[in-house]
């Protein structure tokens, strides 16, 4: 018989019936043998080699989570650390010129021009442009552009063509830039210009074909760029141009950044698709019912849902077996257009390919089952009252259908502004991680310059002002202002004519040099510092005794006021054309309608650093994640509710008093006292979106804040990081994690404990002031956790007109507030006594029944109500 082996090892043993055992073989019974041993014990070796690696050693892997939405493959699932991410800032010269909002300041040469709404890619609208009778060519300019030598410059345009032959933008004395000729979408069209002595050319969008046709121009803008960015445009396609100088209104930084991780199911909860006019009920967050309404063709949908997706890539929707109706999926191009589409039918999983041009798809729930049964040629439509429901259904990345879940994302938001130096990207704000806290390492800052600053008249000359505000650690020179239509305020030292700008530290100033024609003081005129702040608010001065009082500051032209007549106030139309509205003979204290005010960048002569709102963690998961990395998201605002035939309203474009802090591109999530609320639907677009709930569903006793993203973009930067990828390392992060929330948790703890049981302070009194007596409650305060100030004690023996303690910061209102509260003359006379809190934290009180001392009577501040600290 064959010699046997053993059953781990396979090592060989001696077969006892064989005559031939009486020979031993040394090959076979020893060498062969201890081979076998030793590969056993090199494999046992490896493996635990490979164990001892992933349990001793700690093992990351980097990754950059790019621009845009992102396929990212992690091999476990674990948190991600971030390690870098630095700031940007973008100056579009033609300030807010470029988002071709109004026609004003767009010139037409041979050409219609109107405002678009229905054609457009990205922007509100576009600007079309028509060639007129008799002409070839057609163009909408910018006049008077200037290309200064030494410098770099890229100037681009989206541009979609309508009916005529193309369509680009140019600098006509200087060079042409790349013409467009696709009719589907909005395409880039650019140019480069290193000018070796200065330039002054018009900037023209432009179009060629024949009388009456027609194209379209969006988001214009010129960027000063670094030599080595010139160099690189060479080997750029215009889409990745376009990417890489995003259009912004005027200066922008990189606006609260963020970083996305989309659930492994990406299709959200019911509640969040948008209806389109048909009865649903939500059963759950995964589970609807749908009946048709009406059943024209192309209104088949109860509800869509909109999601970006990366083009070329698989992705597998399964409708389960329980629904009872179709899901049809749509794919659109950047530009919106719908290039293909796809139905699911129940109990189906289906990979779809994306088309190489797709960017975006609609997952539409359907009433439509079978076409040849159901719908009505005759009169070509669905039968209505048609009712489907739909379960869990799932659309995951990949060729593989997986199981139900719901969608959970995770995702990494901080809300602060980073800068950098606009042409060199030098100087960069930083974010960084320490202790589960985020900072920010601040090279630069950012003021709005309003009313509410300390301005100062300075200087004059004929036809302008220089006026100042103070800064603080500025460093020298390196300040950039906008103007109100989003003009870059050119750096002149010194000051030599209107519209410059410089910045002293020696003298902690920033000077500003305003002309008459936009502020309306004549070069007779010095204004005072109110009226300085009503320019800033958004108010033209004129002299309003001219043509009987009814005078157009520009009618005649040039009407300033020069010290005599009569003192007037407009505010510019549209906050920017210096046209007669509202006109006024009262100072104006608050801001213009419609106005955007100046604004300031300067550099800090020494950095700081800051911690930063911050919100979530996120996450990967095993195998592939659907990653957006963007920018401009709003983390928690107050929410301003407005109820219209019987719905509730937040952020909607047909209700004023609804509106956010600025339109939003997408609602996140609405909370109700800090949790989030699955009543409200969430109505996603790119030109407006809001939240709506049935009036039944809103509780008016509590407060609701939203989280959003902002329909203005502003540049976006890649997030660098890493995450764990063996098993001590996500041990360790665990470790590390735990620990930060406990410290976290335990200092909360210790705050809320303060805040529920305050301590009261006890001031320094001054100016004579003292304790009434020891019977009577004593003087002191505290903030509560809402951060009211609350006051206590009765004083006496001080003089009136006098601080009786000064509040520290943090405990002032941000405004002085008067108040009445209870006193008692030295005759015993119960009166009522007037106390000034200041912010600047001097508590005063004033007089009292005309007397200047309090010697045997009191004041109390017990019956002083609290008040808000200064945020």
């Amino acid at each position: 018989m064959a010699s046997e082996k053993t059953p781990n090892l396979g090592l060989n043993q001696i077969d006892r019936t064989s005559p031939k055992t009486t020979y031993f073989d040394l090959e076979k019974y020893l060498d062969q043998n201890w081979r076998s041993v030793d590969d056993f014990a090199g494999d046992v070796n490896d493996g635990v080699n490979a164990i001892k690696k992933r349990l001793d050693t700690t093992e990351r892997k980097a990754v950059t989570l790019e621009p845009g939405v992102q396929i990212v493959h992690a091999e476990k699932a674990a948190p991600f650390s971030l390690t870098g991410l630095s700031g940007r800032t973008l100056v579009n010269l033609l300030g807010r010129w470029g988002n071709l909002s109004s026609l004003t300041g767009i010139l037409p040469y041979q050409s219609d021009l109107v405002l678009d709404t229905l054609n457009k890619g990205t922007m509100l609208n576009s600007l079309k442009v028509t060639i007129k009778s008799g002409y070839t060519v057609g163009v909408g300019f910018y006049s008077n552009f200037k290309f200064l030598a030494g410098k770099y410059y890229i100037a681009i345009a989206k541009a979609k063509v309508g009916n005529a032959t193309n369509a680009g933008i140019s600098a006509p004395t200087v060079l042409a830039g790349t013409k467009v000729t696709d009719k589907t979408k909005f395409t880039t069209t650019w140019f480069r210009l290193a000018p070796t002595s200065d330039v002054t050319s018009n900037i023209d969008l432009v179009i060629e074909g024949t009388e009456g046709q027609y194209s379209y121009f969006e988001a214009v803008r010129i960027y000063e760029i670094s030599a080595s960015e010139y160099a690189a445009l060479a080997e750029m396609t215009g889409e990745q141009i376009d990417a890489k100088y995003p259009y912004v209104d005027s200066v922008m930084p990189v606006r609260n950044p963020y970083a996305i991780r989309y659930g492994e199911n990406l299709l959200p909860p019911f509640y969040e698709w948008q209806t389109t006019g048909h009865k649903i009920s939500i059963d759950s967050p995964y589970s609807i019912e749908g009946e048709l309404l009406s059943g024209a063709i192309g209104t088949d949908a109860y509800a869509v849902t909109y999601l970006d997706i990366i083009p070329n890539k698989e992705y597998t929707l399964t409708n389960p077996a329980e629904s009872t109706g179709k899901i049809r999926i749509s794919t659109y191009n950047a530009s919106g257009t719908r290039i293909q589409g796809v139905f699911i039918n129940p109990g189906e999983s289906r990979v779809i390919k994306m088309d190489a041009s797709a960017v975006r798809i609609g997952v539409h729930i359907s009433g439509v089952t079978q076409y040849t049964n159901e719908f009505n040629v005759d009169t070509w439509s669905w039968p209505v009252g048609t009712k489907r429901k739909f379960y869990n259904p799932i659309l995951n990345i990949g060729i593989t259908a997986k199981t139900f879940k719901p969608r959970e994302d995770s995702m990494l938001a901080l809300q602060t502004d980073l800068y950098a130096d606009s042409v060199t990207g030098a100087n960069a704000d930083t974010i960084f991680e320490r202790e589960g806290q985020y900072f920010k390492s601040k090279k630069w800052q950012g003021v709005t310059l309003d009313g509410s600053l300390p301005w100062v008249y300075f200087t004059s000359a004929a036809g302008y002002k220089v006026v100042r505000i103070p800064v603080s650690n500025g460093l020298v020179d390196s300040e950039r202002i906008t103007k109100f239509d989003g003009k870059l305020i050119q750096h002149v030292f010194p000051l030599s004519g209107p519209d410059q700008s410089h910045l002293s530290p020696e003298s902690g100033v920033v000077g500003l040099s305003i002309s008459s024609a936009d502020s309306g003081w004549g070069d007779n005129y010095t204004p005072t510092a109110d009226e300085i702040k009503a320019y800033f608010m958004g108010w033209i001065m004129y002299d309003g005794s001219m043509n009987g009082g009814n005078a157009n500051p520009d009618t005649p032209s040039g009407n300033v006021y020069n010290g005599t007549g009569s003192k007037a106030w407009c505010r510019r139309t549209n906050g920017v054309t210096r046209a007669f509205s509202d006109p006024t003979a009262t100072l104006p204290t608050t801001l213009a309608p419609k106005w955007t005010p100046y604004e300031l960048i300067y550099q800090l002569a020494t950095p700081t650093v800051e911690p930063i709102v911050s919100e979530g963690q996120l996450t990967f998961t095993e195998g592939d994640n659907q990653v957006e990395v963007s920018s401009g998201i709003v983390l928690r605002e107050r929410a301003s509710v407005f109820e219209y035939n019987n719905t509730a309203f937040i952020g909607s474009k047909a209700h004023v008093t609804s509106y956010l802090s600025t339109p939003s591109r997408k609602i996140l999530g609405v909370y109700a006292n800090g949790r989030k609320d699955s009543k409200w639907r969430l109505t996603t677009a790119y030109d407006w979106a809001y939240a709506e709930a049935p009036s039944i569903n809103y509780d008016k006793t509590v407060t609701y804040t939203v989280s959003f993203l902002t329909l203005t973009q502003s540049p976006i930067v890649p997030i660098i990081g890493s995450y764990a990828i063996n098993e001590k390392t996500l041990l360790l992060d665990l470790i590390d994690s735990v620990q930060q929330a406990n410290s976290r948790v335990s200092v909360l703890e210790n705050k809320k404990a303060e805040k529920d049981n305050p301590s009261w302070i006890v001031p320094t009194l001054l100016n004579g002031w003292s304790n009434y007596s020891s019977i009577l409650s004593q003087i002191g305060y505290y903030k509560d956790s809402e951060g009211l100030i609350h006051m206590k004690g009765v004083l006496k023996l001080g003089t009136l007109n006098t601080a009786m303690f000064i509040l520290p910061p943090g405990y002032r209102p941000k405004l002085s507030r008067v108040l009445v509260t209870a006193a008692n003359t030295d005759t015993q006379t119960d009166v009522l006594g007037r106390v000034n809190i200041n912010d600047n934290g001097s508590v005063i009180p004033l007089s009292i029944n005309g007397i200047s001392m309090i010697q045997n009577g009191w004041i109390s501040l017990d019956s002083i109500p609290p008040f808000l600290a200064e945020q």
